[in-house]
């Protein structure tokens, strides 16, 4: 094969590659057991909305690149009560994870941001883009 066209080959595969691979750290960054809280910050945009301790467990998700399995609990009278499972995926450009909720009485999308052994996030109705829960999240050991 002619050098130039290996080395062609070689560039042309190595951002692929690249990208993967931060995605695949992104992946393993999040994956595991994370406790901490989410709170309401504005009662008046989502009357329903309590404070809970929670607990997710986030595994990547079977069959689908860059995208988590979030299986949320919260904890009530000191007993793990599950909430739901969500997918989210990961936007590169921004590094944080999203997904969305609609119900028939709600829309939120909900962000993820990984930093180290911490998790910060929001769940924000759409459309308006008003805030209405923060997360806060540590890693399990």
């Amino acid at each position: 094969m002619n050098a130039r066209i290996l080395l062609a080959c070689v560039l042309a595969v190595a951002p692929a590659r690249g990208a993967a691979s931060r995605a695949d750290a992104a992946v393993d960054a999040i994956t595991g057991t994370w406790r901490g809280s989410s709170l309401c910050v504005n009662r008046q945009a989502l009357p329903a909305c309590g404070d809970e301790q929670v607990v997710y467990d986030i595994a990547a998700t079977v069959g689908k690149a860059h995208a988590v399995t979030v299986a949320a609990d919260k904890i009530v009278d000191g007993q793990r009560v599950p909430m739901g499972v969500l997918d989210f995926t990961h936007d590169a450009a921004s590094g944080v994870w999203t997904t969305e909720i609609e119900t028939p009485r709600t829309h939120a999308r909900v962000r993820l941001d990984v930093r180290g052994a911490v998790i910060k996030g929001t769940m924000t109705l759409v459309p308006s883009g008003t805030v209405v829960r923060q997360i806060d999240l540590r890693k399990e050991k």
